[in-house]
């Protein structure tokens, strides 16, 4: 009995599931022949969509798209263009593909996709015209900009001073959104050949790029060393407690970042500072004032004598000093904490470089920088050589002196020293040659005390120079020029007068 009952419950499922198999060919069936001249849903022939659609429709659809396909560009700072077909001439050689997609559909076996449905990615023998192309996308505002969208280049990642916080600091990089034509236009192209719809820019690497970024480790090479120049204190020790310091306000004028990321201290935009440095405490050529043979106080300006910093070697003193790499640790304990105990860590004492020195420095009077108790005075007008020592005349003679007619031949006046003295010395120009004894050179050009032989000395007046002067030096006696010779020494200031 159980058997029987358990047969009878078997034919009953089996004819449920036969039941179920035969309906579903019948819908199968059914639609095959519904869709027997078109093509099944959810279908696609190079991203067309032919749904339903019998082959003649679907070249219809395929001319339709064609002619009023539109690729929509889509690039940085919201920016939308829509290339049209029409614009270029765009057209395609469909018939071969669409009719064997058309075949496939219906092949052996095929009925599946009549629920599935079938994206047939074929590429289209597409065709435009590539000077219309490129004059379209040329006068588009993706290349050319326009009032709405400025085009930008794009901008490395850089160093620069930091008002805040008083060191170096990395500026991100700017994108830009300035297009790589080539790259644009070959981007655009393969859209074209797809007969896609949109793109977008962002994906086809078409952009122009920064040659640097800030996460690059050149930038962050390029903020040490421009900590590393910037953070100095370089200090000039003047003497008597003076002191001129650069600081790191000074120093950022002068660094300069390269394209290359490089940074350099230029030595032209040191001269403003190194020039103010010089001429604070340059005294050549100052106006003197000096106790006369007479008495009186008299004032001469203009010779070498005085305090001179060298320029040149000053500026190359400066950029060597910044330019010195300083430790690492003493630069970060800076920047992590601004104090004076740390900024002492990275100070540099400097001790000037001088082309001329003076007997003393005087802050409070530059032009006595001289020894008022030693010196030579000569008073062309009265030709009369004074030495003074202790403030007082030891010894005087009298002289003659250059041509004041011929200007290659006249004494100049001014305050002089004594750059050197010899024994025996020969007095060189352009038409003589003659040797002297008690050579006492007062200036680099020529001008000095020296013994000359000449022949109306007995005849000598204060007048004699007017018209049988020398060279543009300070002729002496033999007797006088040798008392001269021993009493004045190297360096010592000589005042000539009119």
């Amino acid at each position: 009995m159980k058997e029987k009952l358990m047969n009878l419950k078997i034919t009953k499922q089996g004819k449920i599931v036969l039941s179920v198999v035969i309906a579903i060919f019948m819908l199968i069936f059914i639609i095959t022949i519904l869709y027997s001249n078109k093509f099944y849903p959810n279908t696609t022939v190079g991203g067309i969509d032919v749904s339903g659609m019998t082959l003649t429709e679907a070249r219809e659809a395929v001319e339709t798209d064609l002619k009023n396909h539109v690729l929509v560009i889509k690039g940085r700072n919201n920016a939308k263009y829509e290339l049209k077909g029409k614009d270029i001439d765009l057209s395609a050689k469909y018939e071969d593909q669409l009719e064997s997609c058309f075949k496939k559909t219906h092949g052996f076996f095929s009925f599946y996709k009549i629920m599935t449905g079938e994206d047939f990615d074929v590429a289209f023998d597409v065709s435009y015209n590539k000077d219309l192309l490129v004059q379209n996308l040329s006068q588009s505002f993706l290349v050319a900009g326009g009032d709405q969208y400025q085009i930008e280049a794009p901008r490395s990642a850089y160093v620069e001073y930091d008002k805040k916080t008083k060191s170096g600091k990395i500026v991100k990089e700017n994108l830009g959104n300035q297009l790589d034509v080539e790259k644009f236009y070959t981007y655009v192209e393969k859209a074209l050949s797809t007969l896609s719809t949109k793109i977008n820019l962002e994906s086809g690497d078409v952009y122009l790029k920064p040659q640097f970024y800030s996460k690059d480790e050149v930038i962050a090479n390029e903020l040490k060393t421009y900590n590393n120049y910037l953070l100095k204190w370089l200090r000039f020790d003047m003497g008597k407690k003076h002191y001129e310091t650069i600081q790191p306000t000074d120093i950022k004028e002068w660094l300069v970042i390269g394209d290359d990321a490089s940074v350099s201290v230029d030595k032209d935009k040191m001269s403003s500072w190194v020039e103010d440095f010089c001429l604070k405490y340059k005294t050549v050529g100052k106006t003197r004032s000096f106790k006369s043979h007479t008495g009186e106080i008299l004032q001469v300006s203009g010779g070498d004598y005085g305090w001179q910093i060298d320029y040149s070697q000053t500026v190359d003193q400066i950029y060597k000093a910044i330019t010195t790499e300083s430790k690492e640790a003493d630069v970060n304990a800076y920047l992590n904490k601004q104090s004076k105990e740390n900024s002492k860590k990275l100070l540099t004492k400097l001790e000037p470089i001088y082309k001329n020195k003076a007997y003393k420095m005087n802050y409070e009077n530059p032009e006595e920088d001289y020894n008022t108790q030693t010196y030579s005075e000569v008073d062309i007008s009265e030709q009369m050589v004074y030495v003074f020592q202790n403030g007082q005349v030891v010894y005087s003679a009298k002289c003659v002196t250059g041509l004041p007619s011929d200007a290659t031949r006249s004494t100049k006046t001014g305050c002089w020293y004594i750059k050197d003295k010899k024994l025996e010395y020969t007095l060189t120009g352009a038409d003589y040659k003659t040797p002297t004894k008690y050579w006492v050179r007062i200036t680099w050009t020529g001008t000095g005390y020296h013994y000359m032989n000449r022949s109306d000395w007995d005849k000598w007046t204060p007048d004699l120079y007017k018209t049988r002067g020398s060279h543009g030096c300070i002729n002496l006696q033999l007797e006088d020029v040798k008392n001269i010779y021993n009493l004045v020494s190297l360096r010592d200031m000589v005042f000539i007068h009119d």
